[in-house]
């Protein structure tokens, strides 16, 4: 079979060769479809249920797309094509259920692409890194997937990038959101100095409808950040599998074994392995009947940059300081260690997508950079969305005025 075409609800028609059908037939892709692209959103919006498999043949046609335009205006060969579509293919294939949330809010685990063993697990010592050796094409992709100073790494996951093309879509569509962007942004694409840039540039003067369409990327991103990857009940959901995660680490749970669960099994495993953990037990089963902890302390960046940094760094970059106060707390209610719950996300908030690298006034420069007011105002709000929660179970809600003084006791005192 040397063509294939699947229908997508959210780009019609894929198109896919040999290589990559035979990639998509292996059980490390297939293993994808049981992992929800966004985690726990569905507890928000119930058709956000797709999953990371349909967005990794997203993100490979949108790859297709970008290389299309850059043949007409770069010249780029077909191997090159094939390299770049492959491994977008591949961007998500080291990802574990729950994965962001995990590695990227609670930092239980490391990041699914710097992991170093799960790298060489799925695209090394697998179907998948057989194929890649037998085409010859292994390290190329191994490259692009993990560092950030190439064409190919750039068109796979860079600021603006066959990732975010495919998301933006398929996120705002599955979460019922009317947002979408104007496929004339493919045009802008462009190679510079072996790299991926845009251009807003045509015969001298400003392409003001390229930019706008930029800052319309930015705008769905944002929208996508505010109403859906930071929404409060999203947060309290992911809090409460990764606090169970945790625990079950503690009690000798191998992480190696996530590489080969998807969510519901992760799930499932977790409630039957440690079932005699009435901690463990109480978080998932609260979880499954969307009886979701509840914030009893709210801080937002009006605390100050200083302090956001010394927050950040005590409890989201160090677990020990989290455990520790998330222990003090409860015992100061009465309650159970895994009764509450902290939430700190990283400093950063800074709507990279604002960073894309632009070819304008002659010169190259970040998009950031061009003195655009709207760009300025949505870089702000994206830095807003920061918030530093403390969750307390629902069942010892009558105790939150009492975590929270606590909180802010010890929190101030610090």
């Amino acid at each position: 079979m040397s063509r294939k075409l699947i229908r997508d609800a959210v780009h019609g028609d894929i198109e896919l060769g040999a290589l990559e059908i035979e990639i998509i037939d292996t059980p490390e892709f297939q293993r994808l479809r049981g992992i929800r692209q966004l985690g726990t959103a569905y507890l928000v919006y119930p058709s956000a249920i797709h999953t990371r498999f349909e967005h990794s043949l997203g993100t490979s046609w949108m790859a297709h797309r970008i290389v299309e335009v850059l043949r007409r205006n770069s010249g780029v060969d077909s191997e090159t094509e094939s390299l770049i579509r492959v491994s977008a293919l591949l961007h998500d294939i080291t990802h574990i259920p729950f994965g962001h949330t995990l590695e990227d809010e609670r930092r239980v685990l490391p990041r699914h692409d710097k992991d170093q063993a799960r790298v060489r697990y799925f695209l090394e010592d697998s179907s998948v890194g057989r194929i890649l050796e037998r085409e010859g094409i292994q390290a190329e992709v191994i490259a692009a997937l993990t560092t950030s100073d190439s064409l190919q790494s750039d068109i796979v996951g860079g600021a603006i990038s066959a990732d975010l093309l495919d998301y933006l879509r398929r996120d705002t569509y599955f979460c019922g959101l009317a947002q979408n962007y104007d496929s004339r942004i493919f045009d802008s694409f462009v190679i510079d100095g072996g790299r991926l840039v845009m251009e807003l540039e045509k015969g001298g003067a400003l392409r003001r409808d390229a930019l706008s369409e930029l800052v319309n990327l930015l705008r769905i991103r944002y929208t996508l950040s505010e109403r859906v990857y930071f929404h409060h009940t999203k947060v309290a959901s992911g809090a409460m599998i990764s606090k169970a995660v945790e625990l079950a680490l503690q009690c000798g749970f191998d992480p190696e074994e996530l590489r080969v669960l998807k969510d519901e099994t992760l799930v499932w495993m977790l409630l039957h392995r440690y079932s005699e953990n009435s901690a463990i037990l109480h978080l998932l089963t609260c979880l499954e009947r969307r009886e979701l902890y509840r914030p009893c302390l709210v801080w937002t960046i009006d605390i100050g940059e200083e302090r956001r940094r010394e927050i950040v760094r005590r409890f989201h970059e160090d677990r020990s300081h989290r455990e520790e106060l998330e222990g003090k707390l409860a015992a100061a209610a009465g309650l159970k260690p895994h009764q509450v719950i902290i939430y700190c996300p990283s400093f950063g908030m800074s709507l990279p997508e604002a960073e894309v690298r632009v070819r304008m006034g002659s010169r190259l420069q970040p998009l950031s950079g061009s003195n655009n007011e709207e760009i300025r105002i949505l870089k702000e709000k994206h830095k807003a969305l920061w918030k530093f929660y403390v969750l307390i179970d629902r069942a010892g809600y009558e105790k939150s005025s009492i975590v929270a003084k606590t909180a802010n006791e010890i929190l101030e005192a610090n």
